[in-house]
């Protein structure tokens, strides 16, 4: 049966983008209307988030979700068969200079970024971007078959591609080798234990965060750069590139992660229909005797080391 699936998606990876998103606004339909897929997390999400909104624009964003949920998932097919050539053509990196200093001096970075639009064709485009040699920390996927697959379609152009559990290993080895890395981190899953995690509000709500992004910047003194996702229309996305901070070592623990937030928090605010709404971000509550961080106010430019 897995087999046949893989089939089904790689001859539906062959379609044109204008093919798959005719097929996307069906699927957007019957997952809003008739599936009511995840519905009762997706309003939830949306209306904890934004309680100052009104029902009619809950209502106007979940459906936006719904579209641009059914878009990412078509084009995340397309990955299966892309070229290069289109690739490239269909997400612009935009201020990838920030990376030049820390290459030409050999150093590693960590790219931070969120679940906001295209993450998988930001997985297939980085690495031709980038000048560091590009990896991404991923969680296996159950089903081995399509786990396979996945990374396969992923790593066609030259990412690497590690399993969560094998990172730590991963990054003794690398993080300060001969040959400079930039290391993906999607810093914004729900994580699995809500004791080690870090906890601030966010979106209104009590978050809890993965401390991995943060560990890593301060034990390797590696420099993090966030890169935003836009959606231009449909299909066609840019991921711009700020710089986060270039010295952790001097930095407090916390603040990278806190400038993090900040800047996902402000994209999501910016474009509420493209973050990943169906998602049980919040299926945990703060345990007794684990604090809430302060939220830095990003703008005070990030208080230097006082």
């Amino acid at each position: 049966a897995l087999g046949m699936k893989l089939k089904v998606l790689l001859w539906l990876s062959r379609l044109s983008y204008a093919q798959l998103h005719s097929l996307s606004s069906v699927l957007a339909f019957l997952a809003r209307r008739v599936l009511k897929y995840r519905l009762n997390v997706i309003r939830g999400n949306l209306e904890r988030s934004f309680p100052d909104q009104t029902k009619e624009w809950h209502r106007k964003i979940e459906k936006e979700y719904y579209g641009h949920f059914a878009d990412i998932t078509v084009e995340s097919i397309k990955h299966f068969s892309i070229d290069n050539k289109l690739a490239m053509s269909r997400m612009r990196h935009v201020n990838v200079e920030v990376f030049e200093p820390f290459f030409e001096s050999g150093r590693s970075v960590l790219i931070a970024g969120g679940h906001l639009n295209n993450w998988e064709l930001y997985a297939v485009t980085a690495n031709q971007n980038v000048p560091h040699d590009v990896m991404a920390v991923y969680k296996k996927l159950s089903d081995p078959v399509m786990d396979e697959a996945v990374r396969a379609s992923r790593q066609r152009f030259g990412l690497e591609m590690v399993r969560t559990v094998d990172a730590q290993s991963w990054m003794k080895k690398h993080a300060l080798g001969d040959s400079p890395k930039a290391v993906v981190m999607g810093f914004d899953q729900s994580p699995a234990n809500p004791k080690k995690a870090w906890w601030t509000q966010f979106l209104n709500q009590e978050t809890a965060w993965y401390y991995g992004l943060e560990k890593w910047a301060h034990q390797y003194d590696l420099p993090v750069i966030y890169g935003h996702i836009y959606k231009d229309s449909r299909g066609q996305y840019t991921t711009r590139y700020e710089l986060v901070c270039d010295d952790p070592a001097k930095l407090e623990s916390g603040v990278v992660l806190n400038r993090c937030v900040t800047l996902l928090e402000q994209d999501i605010r910016n474009h509420p229909g493209h973050w990943l709404w169906s998602h049980k971000r919040w299926k945990h509550s703060r345990p007794d005797g684990v604090v809430i961080q302060d939220r830095v106010d990003a703008s005070s430019n990030m208080m230097a080391d006082v």
